[in-house]
């Protein structure tokens, strides 16, 4: 027993401490796990149909592939859930003011707005650089 506390103390195979410095990292590692669990945003738990379906009012402005059809409207399509929320939430508390957009984002829920913004995020975009 002495012999292997030493070579473990020295950093050698099957050292007596190793054991509880593995169940330390592990318990570290699934403690934080469990911490952070709760802090998924609302946009990566979103639902992408429910994203797709209440972006019918959207597509005015904003086109039904997220490309705007209005030129003082932002495109969204592949622009960041993080992002979107923000937005979203910013014109339903009246921190960011359009006239339409601000009625709009009045009538979405916290889901709503979550859904929204994973399915705009989620359309795929490419482009292609001028010549």
């Amino acid at each position: 027993m002495t012999r292997s506390v030493r070579r473990g103390s020295r950093g050698g195979r099957g050292g007596a401490g190793r054991g509880a410095a593995a169940r330390i990292l592990i318990g570290a590692a699934l403690g934080g796990a469990a911490l952070l669990a709760p802090c998924v945003s609302a946009a990566q738990a979103a639902d992408l149909a429910a994203g797709r379906e209440k972006a019918g009012i959207c597509t005015a402005c904003h086109g039904a592939d997220g490309i705007a059809t209005a030129p003082d409207a932002p495109n969204l399509a592949g622009t960041s859930a993080f992002y979107l929320v923000a937005q979203l939430k910013a014109y339903r508390s009246g921190a960011r003011q359009h006239p339409q957009m601000s009625v709009i984002a009045a009538g979405l829920s916290d889901a709503d707005i979550a859904n929204l913004a994973a399915w705009f995020a989620a359309i795929r975009v490419t482009a292609t650089l001028p010549p």
